[in-house]
């Protein structure tokens, strides 16, 4: 139960509903009630249970009673608490209310508690030097009540409890609402129960493709980190890693004890098979994913063949998996069809052309001064078919609890058909074969794969 504070005094001449004197569209002074809206009678009766409406006409009344000043604009400040923000890595780790939170931060050591009110705190340096929002305010309502950063409510340094309960009632975002707004989603998929199911557990929710981590923020299928779902509550899904911090405040001594869910608060799974999959996840993350982005895996200099390119990598437009490294391209090797480069793996690669000092560097067009990307070479079926594939079979590892394909973020099951890259990472056959016939890398490290990588062997890492 959320309490406001009342802001308009009742008379005598005012209605008087279930024994408690209202304002004329106003607020009931009984200890519950709720600020700046109308609370109107049920059906139109004046004898009807009253419902509250936080659009009224007494919201302007929020403008008379603000502790802080209603602001229009976002000033520079705050635009760059909302870029780090955004950019920022920030986890969910305990709830207070509705409108009180512990953050975490990556690589930081320090949690920071966040209240939003008239006005907002936050515990952080910044936030108690300047009194203006902070990057974890910012978070709070950009990332966990999905504010647009232009919205009139993301602006200002506090909310009313009339905007706070619109805040809580999501009605910026109703848009969003489509797993609540469809009840086929919002049931989830039904999944086969095993004989050791275990009593109460219900279906694991589909992945849509815009959910999110309950407690980093992050979208599920965007970042491709190992998931969990509540088994006894909600069946919503979440990272396994935030899960382990969320349980590490939870102050579990027996492993056999069960963790609550963030979300609705009923019994997440055992913290045992938490840590069972905590374990297990870790055998999803390859050595590829911790080489220098500048690396360029599985890539061979055509020229000088070293393996694998470090620093700027260039490709050939005409020639299927014809690679260069920059040294190569300087002596002027294969300057008879134009080339492509990128820095990091992790790039798109760029047609690149020669300036007026005869430097290489990467093309744009010049009314908008937009990139030209280059067409990823595919992976043939005759490579595509050369990459080791196998069938999901009883007491094999890829069934232990944590175990998934990192692309879909669904589980393995038995019979299914695996593929296994270069870079030793598992998918299912049917999520990666699609991706590699339009781009002939790996979709969660850039490990490039062609007709001379060995099977199941780092060029150059191992």
């Amino acid at each position: 139960m959320i309490c406001f504070p009342s802001v308009c005094k009742a008379t005598a001449a005012d209605p008087v509903v279930h024994g408690v004197r209202l304002t004329t569209g106003s607020v009931a002074d009984d200890g519950n009630h709720l600020a700046g809206g109308n609370y109107l009678p049920v059906n139109g009766s004046p004898s009807g249970t009253p419902s509250y409406n936080p659009r009224g006409p007494m919201a302007y009344c929020d403008k008379m009673y603000r502790k802080t000043a209603w602001r229009s604009t976002a000033s520079v400040a705050l635009r760059d608490s909302q870029d780090q923000a955004l950019s920022t890595v920030m986890l969910l780790l305990k709830s207070y209310g509705p409108t009180a939170f512990l953050l975490g931060e990556n690589g930081e050591t320090r949690n920071f508690k966040v209240y939003l009110g008239d006005p907002h705190t936050c515990t952080c340096p910044i936030f108690v030097r300047k009194q203006e929002l902070c990057k974890h305010i910012c978070w709070v309502l950009l990332c966990k009540f999905g504010l647009p950063r232009e919205h009139e409510y993301s602006l200002q340094l506090g909310l009313m409890d009339r905007q706070l309960l619109e805040l809580l009632q999501g009605v910026h975002c109703f848009e969003a609402q489509r797993t609540d707004a469809d009840p086929s989603s919002a049931s989830g998929t039904l999944s086969q129960p095993g004989p050791s199911q275990e009593v109460g557990r219900v279906c694991r929710k589909e992945i849509q493709a815009q959910d999110v981590c309950p407690i980093c923020q992050e979208e599920l299928l965007q970042k491709k980190q190992p998931v969990s779902y509540c088994r006894f509550g909600c069946g919503n899904n979440m990272h396994i890693s935030c899960m382990k911090l969320w349980a590490n405040y939870q102050n579990l001594s027996d492993v056999q004890k069960m963790v609550k869910c963030p979300l609705c608060r009923k019994s997440f799974s055992s913290l045992k098979v938490l840590l069972e999959q905590v374990k297990n996840s870790q055998n999803l993350f390859t050595r590829a994913e911790r080489e220098r982005p500048d690396r360029h895996l599985g890539v061979r200099c055509h020229s000088c063949q070293v393996c694998p390119v470090t620093g700027r990598c260039f490709k050939c437009t005409v020639c299927s998996y014809f690679y260069l490294c920059g040294k190569c391209v300087k002596r002027g090797c294969h300057s008879q069809h134009p080339l492509a480069s990128k820095t990091k793996r992790s790039n798109q690669w760029l047609l690149v052309g020669e300036d007026s000092s005869g430097e290489l560097r990467e093309a744009t067009s010049q009314p908008g001064h937009v990139i030209v990307a280059a067409v990823e070479d595919p992976l043939s079926d005759s490579v595509l078919e050369g990459l080791p594939a196998l069938r999901v079979r009883s007491r094999s590892r890829l069934l232990d609890e944590g175990q998934q394909c990192r692309l879909c973020l669904r589980s393995f099951s038995l019979g299914q058909l695996v593929r296994t890259l270069p870079c030793f990472h598992k998918f299912h056959m049917d999520c990666v074969d699609q991706i590699l016939r339009a781009s002939n890398c790996c979709p969660l490290d850039g490990y490039v794969i062609s007709a001379t990588t060995k099977s199941r062997r780092w060029n150059g890492l191992s």
